[in-house]
């Protein structure tokens, strides 16, 4: 029998949704996504963060990945759609049995408070819009739009519109949210893309925290049921990208929209390719992935087949390839013909994995030569009969552990080969293997029925490889999660790094492989800054529109710059390793060796643009005076810029006020600010001002805390100072390590 090895539980009280690719999906904010049918979970593995959960938002674990949630729980609206027609296409028995159907999520920093905004799909057909009121991970999740009935009112100003077409256009089937476009920082820059009953796609666009219909397609006069879209792709004078239409006889249409740059205007147009066999098979799912030479491949799935597409690219393989799925006994009831439940791409395996409801998995090689599906000859770690196996282990195991023992002293039930791990979602979790799926213990054969409020599910993670290649995928994980290019505006740390926290939450792993560990993270030499230019304003008219673009100009700089990002990401990890070993000393130097690296690069980037602002905006800055202050401390290499930016103060002997006893505080240590009395205060890690306010915000990794700056524009940050406004405008999450900050009073 195969061994199981297993890296964490968690049980989930909700049953589950039907089968879907998008049941489990993880957003740029570090969170996992459960959609069940009365309540989607929203969780957040506790590795590498602390977010100090208490036991009323503290998920039950019984493994070492801690789990911290909040939910959005179903609410019915009450609406009837044969209040508006009662013709036969119409019909809609969702709101007999009313459900959860879907549910997609936006970039990060669409809410208010910096974080995503999510589109839920009701039975009823409706769309809705959900935002966090103040903390994402533990707090309340409210709803910000009721879209279908916004659709409702913009459709019924159409005119000539019978009633039975206005329902059609309005009843959502499917919808899908793109990511955010290549140097784009505007909320109208990602695009929510629904398919209705009528065959036809609507575009919305958020602005002012809502959604508003843009452009719309005529592609079928059938239902859109799956939606799926490619990544941007930059051009001259546009960003382009493809959508993905699966429709309910069995077709899928590509659909080309465009995006222009400055003002922002879409275009879009069906492409002239035909990427599936016309069989009538209903399709039960539909991705898009993303290998490592960046070039998208289509992949659906249909009952006992999956296809794989990718265009013409001029080298490597193009065309569409269909494969039967195998039958992989897991157990009496499975089949073939399942749906599929997650089409996940590994890159370190260079193979996609099809997992279907029944628990088995199959796996296709993207060989250069062609796309191949793994047979019973098939020896390499990633196989379909060796994950499959696995995978039907790890179910036996969990389930024996976690089963009741009755209350009566009675044995509890036991599992037989009969017994099915019902798979409604599967993911990665890193890129070697790992990953994270929900199943269902069920036994077919006695026809139990098990009450709604009874039902209960298991949230797995575990690798499904060879227990002799986990070391070697998980050096890899960290390696490529430290190579890659990223910006903080579009992930988070905790997104990015993730494969790697949980790599490294196994302590045996990391007393394997310390020294390589700390090698990989060594701080880079190299610390010299890339300069930012910030083009100055013409006059006062254009002051407005001069601050919006060096608004971007400072955002894009401090949270996309290479070598701060690659120091943040290795500060993360480094931080992490010091709480698993609190006694070795090589983390505790390797961490404030980082940290170093990083205020180093961070200030040399703020004086270099500080010092293109308008002068008159700068002589009477006080944080601009901390800022050099600091900067003048710590930063021998920039001498001359900062003796230029002392220079253009004009009271470079300024001081700051205690709040309690209005005594000088005389600014010196960045984080703690002491007056002659011993009052203690905080300071914030962006501007180095006092913290004398309740609008206070934490970073969820280091704990730093920084003063929160308001979005909307009915509410005033608390101060004057247009520079300590900008720096905090500017900034995406902690300064130091690049997590989200949320409010915690």
């Amino acid at each position: 029998m195969t061994s199981a090895v297993i890296y964490g539980t968690l049980k989930v009280p909700a049953k589950p949704s039907v089968a879907s690719t998008r049941s489990l999906q993880w957003t740029p904010d570090g969170q996992l996504i459960v959609l069940g049918e009365t309540t989607i979970y929203l969780l957040t593995p506790e590795i590498g963060i602390n977010l100090d959960y208490n036991a009323a938002n503290k998920a039950h674990e019984t493994t070492n990945i801690p789990w911290a949630t909040t939910a959005i729980p179903l609410q019915a609206t009450g609406f009837q759609w044969p209040e508006l027609s009662s013709e036969w296409t119409t019909i809609c028995l969702g709101s007999v049995d009313f459900s959860w159907s879907a549910v997609t999520f936006s970039p990060t920093n669409y809410s208010p408070i910096g974080s995503c905004v999510l589109a839920t799909l009701s039975s009823n057909l409706e769309v809705h819009l959900w935002a966090p009121k103040e903390d994402p991970y533990r707090g309340e999740w409210v709803q910000v739009q009721n879209v279908t009935r916004d659709l409702r009112t913009k459709i019924r100003e159409t005119e000539g519109l019978p009633s039975e077409q206005q329902v059609l256009r309005a009843q959502i089937q499917t919808l899908a949210w793109s990511r955010q476009p290549p140097e784009r920082r505007g909320t109208d820059a990602s695009i929510l893309a629904m398919g209705n009953r009528a065959g036809e796609i609507l575009f919305f666009c958020m602005k002012d925290g809502r959604v508003s219909l843009v452009e719309s397609i005529q592609v079928s006069t059938s239902w859109i049921t799956h939606l799926a879209w490619a990544n941007w792709q930059e051009g001259d004078q546009a960003v382009a990208a493809v959508l993905a239409c699966g429709m309910s006889q069995g077709r899928i249409a590509l659909v080309e929209v465009r995006q222009t740059r400055g003002p922002s205007t879409i275009a879009v147009r069906i492409l002239e390719c035909s990427p599936y066999v016309d069989d009538y098979r209903g399709i039960t799912a539909l991705e898009w992935i993303e290998t490592e030479d960046g070039l998208p491949i289509l992949v659906h799935c249909k009952p006992g087949l999956v296809s794989v597409w990718r265009d013409n690219a001029g080298s490597g393989w193009s065309g569409l390839y269909i494969f039967q799925l195998r039958l992989i006994q897991t157990s009496k009831s499975s089949t073939k013909f399942a749906p599929a439940s997650g089409i996940v791409y590994l890159p370190q395996q260079n193979s996609l994995v099809i997992s279907l409801i029944d628990g088995s998995y199959n796996v296709v090689h993207l060989d250069e030569s062609g796309p191949m599906l793994s047979d019973d000859d098939d020896t390499s770690p990633c196989n379909s009969n060796d994950m499959s196996k696995a995978s039907r282990a790890v179910f036996l195991v969990a389930e024996e552990k976690e089963t009741p023992k009755p209350k009566d002293g009675s044995e509890p039930s036991k599992l037989y080969r009969n017994h099915v791990a019902r798979t409604t979602g599967s993911l990665a979790v890193d890129s070697g293997g790992v990953l994270i799926w929900l199943h269902q213990r069920l036994f077919p054969e006695t026809f139990d029925f098990i009450p709604d409020s009874q039902v209960r599910c298991l949230l797995m993670v575990a690798p499904l490889i060879s227990s002799m290649e986990y070391d070697y995928y998980a050096l890899q994980e960290i390696q490529q999660g430290l190579s890659r290019d990223c910006n903080f505006f579009y992930q988070a740390p905790i997104s990015i790094l993730r494969g790697a926290f949980v790599n490294l939450k196994r302590r045996l792993f990391l007393e394997r492989n310390v020294d390589a560990i700390l090698s990989v993270l060594q701080p880079d030499t190299n610390t010299k800054v890339n300069s930012v230019k910030i083009v100055q304003p013409k006059g006062q008219e254009d002051m407005d529109k001069w601050r919006g673009i060096a608004l971007d100009a400072a955002a894009s700089t401090l949270s996309g710059d290479s070598l701060l990002c690659k120091e943040k990401l290795k500060f993360n990890l480094a931080y992490f390793c010091k709480s698993q070993f609190p006694k070795d000393k090589r983390f505790h130097d390797l961490s404030s060796k980082l940290q170093g690296n990083i205020e180093v690069i961070r200030l040399g980037l703020i004086v270099d643009l500080i010092l293109q602002l308008p002068s008159h905006i700068i002589e009477d800055s006080p944080s601009v005076h901390r800022i050099a202050q600091r900067a003048k401390a710590i930063l021998p290499t920039l001498h001359d810029k900062v003796e230029q930016l002392l220079g253009m103060i004009e009271d470079t002997t300024s001081s700051e006020t205690c709040p309690a006893c209005n005594q000088d505080i005389v600014f010196g240590d960045p984080l703690l600010a002491k007056c002659e009395f011993g009052h203690y205060w905080g300071r914030c890690s962006v501007t180095f001002g006092i913290l004398a306010t309740p609008n206070v915000k934490n970073c969820i990794g280091c704990g730093r805390k920084t003063l929160e700056y308001f979005r909307k524009e009915k509410e005033k940050t608390l101060s004057t100072d247009w520079i300590e406004c900008f720096m905090l405008q500017a900034t995406e999450g902690c300064p130091c390590c690049g997590n989200k900050c949320i409010k915690i009073i």
